[in-house]
C-alpha cells in the first residue's frame, strides 16, 4: 500500500497535446471483423481496406499508436451502435478477463448505476476510501481532456506507459476472440473496462470503485460481484437503448444488484423506487436507503464549499463539500451509506477518514467555477431537463437569480438538446449557440434552427466552444453568468479554454448526432447529479 502522503484524490489533468494518427475503423453496424473503412476526410471518400490494414502486434507500440488502435475498435459512445446481440458487451469482458486470470475478482469493489449523479457519487466514495489510507482505484467515463483519465488510482490517471503496457497485454487476447469465436471484436468500452480491473488487481489495490457506463443488466462493468451495489436517482435518459419508461430504465439498473450483496438506492421516483425494491427483495440483497443519512445542515457559500452536515446511525459528518448544489448534497447522502456499509462488511472505515475524503472530493464539470470575478463563468454538463434544473437551481441557491444570463450552448445527439434552453427561459438568456468537436455534436445552425423553432431566440453561433466563450465575453456584462453548458464536451472544452489545457485529439473518429427531434416539454422528476 502506498504511504498516505503518495495518495491524492485530486485529479490533475494534462496540459500535454496529443494528436493520433488516422486509423482504420469498423464498417458501420459491424461487430468489428468484417473489413475496415478509412475514416472520412476532408478530401475524399472512405475507401474500403482489407483485414492487412489492421495495426499488427508488432511491439513495442507509443502512447499515441495504442490509444489509436484502441480507438479503431467499434466506439458506441462516438459512433451509432451495431446491431449485434447485447449480450455480447457481458460475454466479450467475461472471455478477456478468463484469459487473464479474472483480475475482477481479486479486488473489493462498489459498483454505481444510475441516470444521475453516479459519477459524482464515484468520486465521493473513492476519495473517501483513498483518505481512509486504502489504495483504490476508480473506473469512470467519460474522460474529459485525456483517455487515462478513466483509470485512476487514489485519484491520479494512470501514466502514458502503464497504459500502453496494458493495452499490449490486452490487444492479443481481444484478437483471439475475435479470431476464434463467434463473439466478434471487443469494443473501445469492453477493452478499457478489462484494462482497469487488470490495472487494479496488477497495484494491488485495496478497493475499486467501478461506474456503469450505460444502464447497468447488460453493462460490461456487471460482470463483477461486488461488495456493495449502488443506484443513484433514475431519470428518463438514453430511451433509445434502455427503454422510454422509468419501469424499464430502472429494471436495466437495477440489473447491477447480485444476490445477498448489500444495495444503497438514492431517492428515486416512485416507479423506480418499486422496482429497485421488488429487484432487491428478489435477489436477497438487503437495501438501504440514502434518506437514513439524515442532512443536519446544509449552507451554500457562494463559489466556496458548501458547510454540510450528515448524521447516520450516531456518527456525525461536518464537512466542507467542494462540489456546489443540493443535489451534490443528497450524492454526499448516498456516498455516506455506501461507504458505511463497505466499512460494515470490508473493510473498517474511520469517520473522520469518511469526512476528510468527502472534503477533498474533485469532480470537474459539474458547476465547475471557472472564474469568480465579473462576469461570473461556470461549465457544467447538463444535458438533459433534469441536470437542467439541478443546474439552474444550483446557480441560483448559491449566487442569487442572474441580473444577466449568456449560455453558451451545445448538444450531442441522443438527448433532449432543447432542454436546457426551456429550463432557462424564463431568465431570459442570451444564448450562443456552439459545438464539441465530439463526433456526435449537433451542427450549430441545426441547432438553432431547432431552438428557433422552439420559440427560443438565440444571439450568436459559432463553430467551437472557445469561439463561443470569446462571443460570451463580448456580450457579458460585470452582472452577467455566462454558463457554457449542453452537454459534459462542451464544459469540457470551456475548461481548456480557460485553463489553457490542451486536450488529446482524435482526428480520424466521425461520427453521427442523429436526428433532432423536438420533445414535448415534460414534468422533470428531482433534479440530482
Amino acid at each position: 500500500m502506498l504511504p498516505r502522503s503518495e495518495i491524492s484524490p485530486v485529479f490533475q489533468p494534462t496540459s500535454k497535446l496529443r494528436r493520433f494518427p488516422v486509423m482504420p475503423i469498423p464498417e458501420a453496424g459491424g461487430s468489428g471483423h468484417r473489413g475496415f473503412l478509412t475514416p472520412p476526410c476532408r478530401f475524399g471518400l472512405p475507401q474500403k481496406l482489407s483485414d492487412r490494414t489492421r495495426f499488427s502486434s508488432q511491439m513495442p507500440l507509443t502512447y499515441e499508436q495504442s490509444v489509436a488502435q484502441l480507438l479503431s475498435l467499434a466506439d458506441f459512445e462516438r459512433k451509432t451502435r451495431s446491431q449485434e446481440a447485447p449480450g455480447f458487451h457481458i460475454q466479450r469482458t467475461a472471455m478477456l478477463l478468463e484469459a487473464l486470470g479474472n483480475p475482477h475478482k481479486r479486488v473489493p469493489a462498489v459498483h454505481v448505476a444510475g441516470s444521475k449523479g453516479k459519477g459524482s457519487t464515484c468520486a465521493m466514495i473513492a476519495a473517501a476510501l483513498t483518505a481512509s489510507g486504502l489504495r483504490t482505484g476508480m473506473f469512470s467515463s467519460p474522460h474529459l481532456h485525456k483517455i487515462t483519465e478513466r483509470i485512476t488510482v487514489g485519484g491520479q490517471p494512470i501514466s502514458d506507459e502503464q497504459f500502453v503496457s496494458l493495452f499490449e497485454r490486452l490487444w492479443p487476447v481481444a484478437e483471439n476472440i475475435r479470431l476464434n469465436t463467434d463473439a466478434g471484436m471487443v469494443s473501445v468500452f469492453e477493452f478499457q473496462t478489462a484494462m482497469a480491473f487488470l490495472h487494479f488487481a496488477d497495484v494491488q489495490a485495496d478497493a475499486m470503485v467501478i461506474e456503469v457506463g450505460l444502464g447497468g443488466r447488460l453493462d460490461s462493468t456487471n460482470v463483477i460481484t461486488p461488495a456493495v451495489s449502488v443506484i443513484t436517482p433514475i431519470g428518463m435518459d438514453h430511451v433509445a437503448v434502455l427503454g422510454d419508461t422509468i419501469t424499464a430504465i430502472a429494471s436495466e439498473k437495477a440489473g447491477i444488484i447480485k444476490p445477498g450483496v448489500p444495495v444503497i438506492s438514492s431517492t428515486q421516483v416512485p416507479d423506480a423506487a418499486t422496482v429497485i425494491a421488488d429487484t432487491a427483495q428478489r435477489m436477497g440483497s438487503p437495501l438501504t436507503l440514502s434518506n437514513s443519512v439524515e442532512v443536519i445542515r446544509a449552507e451554500p457559500n457562494g463559489a466556496g464549499p458548501q458547510l454540510l452536515k450528515f448524521q447516520h446511525k450516531g456518527a456525525s459528518y461536518d464537512l466542507e463539500l467542494p462540489l456546489l448544489g443540493e443535489h451534490q448534497v443528497q450524492n454526499a447522502a448516498t456516498a455516506i451509506a455506501a461507504l458505511v456499509v463497505f466499512s460494515n462488511s470490508v473493510i473498517p472505515l474511520k469517520q473522520s477518514a469518511i469526512t476528510q475524503g468527502l472534503a477533498k472530493t474533485h469532480w470537474p464539470a459539474r458547476v465547475q467555477v471557472l472564474e469568480k470575478g465579473l462576469p461570473l463563468l461556470i461549465a457544467d454538463g447538463a444535458h438533459n431537463v433534469d441536470s437542467a434544473l439541478a443546474l439552474k437551481a444550483t446557480i441560483q441557491r448559491h449566487f442569487g437569480t442572474p441580473k444577466h444570463l449568456v449560455l453558451v450552448l451545445g448538444a450531442s445527439g441522443g438527448h433532449d438538446p432543447l432542454a436546457v434552453a426551456r429550463v432557462f427561459a424564463d431568465l431570459s438568456p442570451d444564448i450562443v449557440v456552439t459545438r464539441s468537436r465530439h463526433p456526435k455534436a449537433v451542427e450549430p445552425a441545426d441547432f438553432a434552427d431547432a431552438l428557433v423553432r422552439d420559440r427560443i431566440g438565440i444571439t450568436a453561433f459559432t463553430g467551437t466552444t472557445a469561439e463561443g466563450i470569446a462571443r460570451a465575453r463580448m456580450i457579458a456584462t460585470p452582472d452577467s453568468v455566462i454558463i457554457a453548458t449542453g452537454s459534459l464536451f462542451v464544459a469540457a472544452e470551456a475548461i481548456e479554454s480557460i485553463s489553457g489545457i490542451e486536450p488529446e485529439i482524435y482526428p480520424d473518429l466521425r461520427g453521427t448526432a442523429g436526428p433532432l427531434r423536438l420533445k414535448p416539454h415534460r414534468a422533470a422528476s428531482a433534479p440530482s447529479r
